[in-house]
């Protein structure tokens, strides 16, 4: 697969281009917050869709979140300059690290229930405020022993599902997953929209609409849970993106490679 070494897209346009692809993750979100339309339980969780959507949202949980980003990575060795793929594995590197900080801080401040936690309170099925004044490991436990003790109360679902419900049962603001795919969309976006792979640009912006989605339909989170974790994403990418460029000169002296 053939390197670009020189941009397709000027300087000046990239920061257009790359805040329109951040306006286009914003509208659905936003949309369906301003509106107060949920999409749980909108769709059942135990046919084809819902394997469908739990894949989708699979390839952002750890481990396999990091393979996603690996296969970029990859992806951008190969149709990148060397130099440009390892400012982009430096840019992915310092935005998505600040994410996982960021992200764990806003969930503990805010202390906002799953929408799938607030729906077994409402059906009597547990307590949301004691829930979640358990730790971790005992929230899995005590949904764990609800699954095992009450199947026929609890909305029908796929295995894979079911066990999602079980192992994640952590606060709902941010959304996570969300904030993952959106950094990851946008910062290696910057790099590719340079070198004129829009296809790529698109496929990364599908990706990451599609886990926003993902996270309401599986009732993990609410919609502003994912507008916030998308609206996040703007400036953690551009730091990590201007970092990469400070110290991308001082990591590699070619003349032939143009700045970030």
């Amino acid at each position: 697969m053939q390197h670009t070494l020189a941009p397709h897209v000027d300087r000046r346009t990239r920061p257009l281009l790359l805040l329109t692809l951040w306006l286009l993750l914003m509208v659905p979100a936003t949309v369906l917050t301003l509106a107060q339309l949920p999409l749980f339980p909108w769709m059942p969780l135990d046919g084809i869709a819902a394997d469908v959507v739990y894949a989708i949202t699979f390839s952002g949980t750890a481990p396999w979140g990091a393979i996603s980003a690996a296969a970029v990575a990859l992806l951008a060795f190969l149709r990148l300059s060397h130099p440009q793929a390892i400012k982009l594995l430096l840019a992915l590197g310092l935005s998505l690290g600040s994410s996982l900080w960021l992200n764990e801080s806003l969930k503990t401040h805010f202390d906002e229930p799953r929408p799938n936690v607030l729906f077994l309170s409402k059906h009597k099925l547990l307590d949301s405020d004691d829930f979640y004044r358990l730790h971790k490991a005992d929230r899995r436990t005590q949904m764990t022993t609800l699954f095992a003790h009450n199947p026929s109360v609890l909305p029908p679902m796929n295995p894979r599902i079911a066990s999602h419900w079980q192992q994640e049962v952590g606060l709902s603001f941010p959304s996570g997953h969300t904030l993952f795919a959106t950094i990851l969309a946008l910062t290696a976006s910057w790099f590719f929209i340079a070198s004129g792979h829009w296809g790529t640009c698109a496929l990364l912006g599908v990706w990451a609409l599609a886990m926003g989605g993902s996270r309401m339909l599986l009732g993990m989170h609410h919609s502003q849970d994912v507008m916030a974790a998308t609206a996040l994403s703007l400036p953690l990418s551009v730091m990590g993106i201007m970092m990469a460029s400070w110290l991308g000169p001082r990591l590699f002296k070619s003349r032939q490679d143009p700045p970030v």
